[in-house]
């Protein structure tokens, strides 16, 4: 079961992170992205949580490991930017119609 938010707040729906802080520099979290459900990933979802984690002990800059359903990435955060590193597989493969890439130009 998704998890609930505010429509009327949020009418275009929500992607939400569920994070649990298991040391100042270990996250574990999952993700609802909307639209989708559940997703084993989130990069930008990562590096939020890391960075919201950071700005409530009143730091803007750090770095954090992130254990996500889909594995453990790194996430590093100054106030210049953000950099997360982690593996990358394939996961599925598919083909999309010609037509439908076309549509988007209309």
């Amino acid at each position: 079961m998704p998890p609930a938010y505010d429509p009327d707040a949020f009418p275009d729906g929500v992607n939400i992170e569920f994070v649990v802080v298991e040391a100042a520099d270990r996250l574990r979290m999952r993700v609802h992205e909307r639209g989708v459900g559940e997703t084993r990933s989130c990069g930008t979802g990562t590096v939020a949580a890391v960075t919201g984690v950071l700005f409530g002990r009143g730091e803007n800059r750090g770095a954090a490991t992130v254990d996500i359903p889909g594995g453990t990435v790194r996430v590093t955060v100054d106030p210049d930017g953000s950099t997360l590193a982690g593996p990358a597989v394939f996961v599925a493969r598919g083909e999309l119609d010609q037509g439908w890439w076309n549509s988007f130009g209309e």
